[in-house]
Formats: structure tokens, C-alpha cells, sequence
């Protein structure tokens, strides 16, 4: 048409464009009709596992809920998913309804194991062969129809016998071998080739791995609980949440759970929850056996009480990192900051872990286990929940609001307490243990506050010093078992105070203010620096060892404990430097028990001294 076009002629213009195949005139004419695009697969065949667009009828599976339903509960699950060649072949449908003809299905027979990478991820978002696992004719082949996809017959060829890694999933290639191009897609792509795609594994959709829901009504699901109600929901709690998490259950006991949201800290909480209600006491424990797809050290999966689901909400967590550690964080009213409770760093550092969360009264402690028996005491706190009522579950948040991480747990057990019945503690009841806390005559105004995830400060009057005889400070510190090896790392950041003023890590026999200790820290007056010092025995003056200039005030330092009582130091300027052993820096302090006490300790140097004093990275270690 040439010059304005008349409405004769732009509706000619139209019935031309649709009628030639325009995907866009097609979407907006079957939107007008009241259709969409979709594919009602045989349920009693096919799960759906990815998908996109109008396709995408549920999350993407995790990693290892999809390698579980493939490799282990596909109609065509191998005997052994490790063995290679596998004796049978999972089978992986992709649906297409805009790709031509010979693509709109296209099944992929897997002829090989796994071995630790995340196979769907590398189908729908990657275009590469998988970093060598996912290789055409070695790893798999591609069919036109599931018999053939079954029987291993009709594979579909290449040109020049060459798969194209660029075309995710068909390479390229056709039934009769000829190049055809554009029939591909990236899920997280905006305009792909092709915007209409869903992909599914040949497992009856019903079975073995089963999804939970946000309404306990529609979907209960019962774990093994004491508790009176057993009925599960899942989902997010925030606002900052881009991909919605999601709960999978399998038939043998697994929980898998993927999860985004920006993060559970401040007063702020943005993460996927699956939880029930309850009231009273109880004590829960939850293996976790895989923490995958970390796109931050501060992802967090673990047990969560909590008050409500609003964003601000009290809780208690226990917690295992994504690179951090362990740790016990918990808020401890609605509206305020959240704060650590205890802080554990396991060497070498894992990504699995058994997690044990007891309330009694309003106490709430944290326990951590390597094999879900002998627990290792991780911190306490004190929490009220109104009427006693609240939240237990799990909690998740891969600390990215665009990006999914995704967690495998086991013996996810919620069982009432019953005073007294044995607890995980050595005594008959959970030990008491508040990590903060007053070692002789102090002022009772010091204030401790988290200045982010990692950086604390304490401020005002916390101890008239650590000297002589007898000592007093504030401490945030922890029991650890007196025979096991271990580190305490601390990096004092900030330090304005008067002489006499000391801050750092101490390692230390009891709470008495006289006990034997062993410190390392830094000592504002006229800029020392670093300084060292130790009381051998209870009662007996404090020795210093050695002070050493840093920059600043500001400096990395650890005391490392060998298990029987004998202590050395450390020290570096910047978390990059390599660590420096204190000359003369060794210590003996004398162990009366089973305990030793560890962690970040304070003191102005006089009853009535100010200081702001700020730490970050402060971390214990096994050994």
C-alpha cells in the first residue's frame, strides 16, 4: 500500500498478516477469542518441570528434586543412576506450540549418569554442553515420538553430524538431519527464539514428588509431630521476592525446597516459609542435607519460631549459611533489628548439617550436630510469643530477590517438650546461655547493636578494665567443649575510648571475674595497638605479652585453643594478609571443666569511661 490506507485496506492488511502466520496478530487474536497457549499433558505419564510465557504453569524444579524425579522416579528411572551405560533411560519432553511442525515435541533420551551438576539448569538457561555432561550421542539423543524416545529408535540427526550447543536442547537438528533454525529458547531470556516452551519428565505427576500449597486445606501434609495440628503451608513472606519459592515433598521423606527473597535480617524479613501453627514447648530438628544453587554467602535455610507472618515479625532461627557458617539469629520483639545469637563456622566449612531448635517457656536455644546425635550447644535467647502461640518450620532465602537457591532436607521432626524430659543439653532441661552479658562490677546501660549482617557495636560504659587480679567487661560470648580444638576470629573495625580501654577475643575458664583467660585485642592507649595478655590461673595477676603497633586502632585477631589449654595468637591489618603469630604470644590457661567461655570482649577502663567500640567477622572455628 502506498500513502494512507483505507480501512478496507488495513483490515486486508491484517487477514494477511494473521493469515500468514504473524505470532503477534496470532496472540492477540486467540487473546480476543479467550485462549492461550498451554499443553495438557498425560498426568498419568509427564510432570512438568520448566517452563515460560503462558507455559509456565509452575515453578522450575530444583536441582535435586529434578534429578530425583528423573533419575530415580521416571517410568524409565535407571536401576542405577551412577552406573554407566544406564540400563534404562529417563526421558525429558519439550513442548513447543509455535516451533514448526517437527519440533513442537521433542523428547530427549538421557543415556548417561549425572554427576553433580545441575542438569535442568543447563538445558533451559545455558548454551553449552554442560561443561562436558551433556554432550549429544555420548549423553543423550534426541526423538520425535516417546515410543521411539523409549525404545531408543529414529534419533534425530545433525548437520554435518554436528550439534549446534548455541540452539539449547535440539541443537539444530531434525528428524531428517536437514538445519533447522530458531526452535530454541533461554527460560531467563526476555525475546528468545521462541517465548512459548515447557519442558517434562516422564514421572506420573502425582507421584513420588508431591508440591505443597499456601492453603492447608487444600493440601495437607503431615510430617512426623507430637503437636496436636500437623498441617503444612508453604510460602512467601516479604515483599522483596521475584521468583516464588516452592516446597516438593518425595515419597522418601526428602523436603526440597527452592527459595529467593532479598534476605532475613534488619527489621525487614523477605523469604519462603513452610510452617505450621502451634503452641507450647517444643523441640525440633532438621537434617540439611544439601544447601545448592548459593548466589550469596548469606543465604540461609534452617528451623524459624515465629510470631507472625509480617515482615517485622519476633523469631528465632537456627540457620545454616550459604558460605558463613552456622549461626542463631532471632529477633526479639516486632519492629526491631535482628541479631546474632551465636556464631559458627565448622571446619572445613559444609554445605550440610543437622539443626536443632528447643523452646522452653521463653527460652529458645540452638543446637547444631555432624550426624544428628551428639549436639554442640549454639547460643540462647529469650523470646516471647503472645499466648504462646506461633509459627514453626522452615525458612529459607537464597539472599538474591532474582535468583533461587534450593535446599535438600531430611527428619524434619517437630515434636511437643515435655518437661522434663531429656533435652540435647548435658542437664535434664535446655541450659540457660544468654551471649551477652556483664563479667564483674559494671554499669548496666551498655548498649549492643548490629550496625548490618556482619558488623556489631557496643557503646557507653562496659567495664572498669581487665587487669590485675580480677576483671570487668562486657562479653558476647559462648561455651564451647573444653577438650576441642578451635579458633575465635574477631576484626575490631572501630575503637574510640579512653586509656585503659581493651577490646577484642578472650577464651576463659569460667565467668568469674577472677578466672583464668587468655586475650587478644586492641588497646587505644596512646595508639599501642595490639596488645596480648593472659591470667594462668584463677586468682592470679594478668600478665602481658607482648603489644604491637597496628594502623588506626583497626586489625584482624584470633586466639587458637589446642583442646587442653594452651593458647596462641594472632594477628593481620587486613583480611587479605596472610596471619602473623604473636611473638611471645603463647598462653596457659587453666581449664577447671568441661566448658571453656568464648567470644568478643569489652572494657572502657574505668567504671564510668565511654567507648564505641565496632566488630565484624567475628566467628568461631573446630579445629
Amino acid at each position: 500500500y502506498d500513502g494512507k490506507i483505507t480501512n478496507k485496506q488495513w483490515g486486508e492488511a491484517g487477514r494477511i498478516i494473521t493469515n500468514g502466520g504473524c505470532k503477534e496478530a496470532t496472540r492477540v487474536q486467540y487473546g480476543a477469542m479467550g485462549l492461550k497457549f498451554g499443553y495438557d499433558q498425560d498426568q498419568s505419564t509427564f510432570t512438568f518441570v520448566a517452563g515460560r510465557e503462558e507455559m509456565k504453569v509452575d515453578e522450575t524444579f530444583g536441582h535435586r528434586a529434578f534429578h530425583a524425579a528423573m533419575f530415580e522416579y521416571s517410568l524409565t528411572a535407571p536401576s542405577n543412576s551412577s552406573a554407566t551405560p544406564l540400563d534404562n533411560n529417563p526421558i525429558l519432553l519439550r513442548v513447543c506450540p509455535e516451533c514448526k511442525q517437527t519440533h513442537k515435541k521433542v523428547y530427549y533420551r538421557r543415556l548417561t549418569p549425572v554427576d553433580n551438576v545441575d542438569l535442568l539448569h543447563c538445558i533451559v538457561h545455558r548454551r553449552d554442553n554442560c561443561d562436558g555432561q551433556n554432550v549429544w550421542k555420548k549423553d543423550f539423543t534426541l526423538h520425535s515420538t516417546y515410543e521411539d524416545a523409549v525404545a531408543g529408535i529414529d534419533e534425530w540427526s545433525c548437520p554435518n553430524d554436528s550439534f549446534n550447543y548455541g540452539a539449547p536442547y535440539d541443537g539444530e537438528c531434525s528428524p531428517s538431519g536437514a538445519r533447522v533454525r530458531d526452535q530454541w529458547t533461554v527460560l531467563h531470556w526476555s525475546t528468545p527464539p521462541q517465548r512459548q516452551m515447557a519442558f517434562y519428565v516422564n514421572k506420573p505427576q502425582e507421584y513420588a514428588i508431591k508440591e505443597v500449597g499456601a492453603d492447608a486445606d487444600e493440601d495437607p501434609v503431615r510430617i512426623q509431630s507430637t503437636s496436636t495440628v500437623s498441617e503444612y503451608v508453604s510460602e512467601d513472606v516479604g515483599n522483596d521476592i521475584r521468583i516464588p519459592g516452592k516446597v516438593r515433598l518425595d515419597d522418601n521423606g526428602d523436603i526440597y525446597m527452592t527459595a529467593s527473597g532479598a534476605n532475613i535480617w534488619h527489621a525487614n524479613d523477605n523469604f519462603h516459609y513452610y510452617y505450621e501453627d502451634v503452641e507450647g514447648d517444643f523441640d525440633v530438628t532438621v537434617n540439611v542435607k544439601s544447601f545448592d544453587n548459593i548466589v550469596n554467602s548469606n543465604a540461609k535455610v534452617g528451623i524459624m519460631f515465629r510470631s507472625s507472618l509480617e515482615q517485622d515479625s519476633a523469631y528465632a532461627y537456627a540457620l545454616l549459611s550459604g558460605g558463613k557458617g552456622l549461626r542463631f539469629q532471632a529477633r526479639s520483639s516486632r519492629g526491631n533489628g535482628s541479631f546474632n545469637a551465636g556464631v559458627f563456622e565448622p571446619n572445613p566449612s559444609r554445605t550440610n548439617v543437622w539443626l536443632r531448635l528447643v523452646k522452653v517457656s521463653t527460652k529458645v536455644e540452638m543446637y547444631w550436630s555432624e550426624e544428628g546425635s551428639d549436639w554442640t550447644f549454639g547460643g540462647s535467647t529469650t523470646l516471647l510469643f503472645p499466648e504462646d502461640r506461633f509459627k514453626v518450620g522452615l525458612a529459607m532465602c537464597s539472599h538474591d530477590a532474582n535468583s533461587q537457591s534450593e535446599a535438600t532436607l531430611a527428619d524434619f521432626i517437630v515434636n511437643e517438650y515435655n518437661f522434663p524430659s531429656a533435652s540435647p543439653s548435658i542437664s535434664a532441661a535446655p541450659t540457660s546461655w544468654d551471649p551477652d552479658f556483664n563479667i564483674g562490677e559494671t554499669k548496666e546501660n551498655v548498649q549492643v547493636n548490629p550496625m548490618s549482617e556482619t558488623q556489631t557495636r557496643v557503646n557507653y560504659y562496659p567495664g572498669a578494665g581487665m587487669d590485675g587480679n580480677t576483671d570487668s567487661f562486657y562479653y558476647h560470648a559462648f561455651q564451647r567443649p573444653s577438650h576441642s580444638p578451635f579458633e575465635v576470629v574477631v576484626s575490631v573495625d572501630y575503637f574510640h575510648a579512653s586509656a585503659g580501654a581493651k577490646g577484642g577475643v578472650m577464651i576463659r575458664d569460667t565467668i568469674s571475674p577472677s578466672a583464668s583467660n587468655a586475650f587478644i585485642g586492641i588497646h587505644p592507649q596512646a595508639n599501642t595497638g595490639v596488645i596480648v595478655q593472659s591470667r594462668e590461673t584463677e586468682g592470679g595477676d594478668t600478665a602481658r605479652h607482648k603489644s604491637l603497633w597496628v594502623p588506626n586502632n583497626k586489625a584482624f585477631v584470633k586466639l587458637s585453643y589446642d583442646g587442653i589449654g594452651n593458647v596462641s595468637s594472632y594477628y593481620k591489618e587486613a583480611e587479605e594478609d596472610p596471619w602473623t603469630a604473636v611473638e611471645n604470644g603463647s598462653a596457659k590457661i587453666s581449664i577447671t571443666g568441661d566448658k571453656v567461655i568464648v567470644g568478643v570482649a569489652v572494657t572502657g577502663g574505668g567504671i564510668d569511661k565511654y567507648v564505641d567500640f565496632r566488630y565484624s567477622n567475628f566467628k568461631i572455628a573446630d579445629l
